[in-house]
């Protein structure tokens, strides 16, 4: 049986730093330069806030020493 599952992403918020993330409740992108990374929240292998945002920088190309910007966002759920 195929189960599909639509996430709704909630506008996102800009944070200054990670420590407001909690990884089960918020999503996360990273903007740096015109590169963009986002992580969806409460994925199963992400188990901290370090790991998500490390996730999130791979995937946008984005080094932790350039500069970046953090949003933040909440998703509605659809199984």
């Amino acid at each position: 049986q195929l189960t599909i599952t639509v996430d709704v992403l909630i506008a996102p918020e800009k944070i200054d730093d990670a420590s407001s993330l909690d990884v089960k409740l918020y999503g996360l992108i990273v903007c740096s330069k015109g590169r963009q990374g986002l992580l969806l929240p409460d994925l199963e292998n992400i188990k901290s806030v370090d790991q998500q945002l490390k996730v999130c920088l791979k995937k946008g190309g984005v080094k932790k020493s350039d500069p970046y910007e953090l949003y933040r966002f909440k998703v509605k759920r659809f199984h």
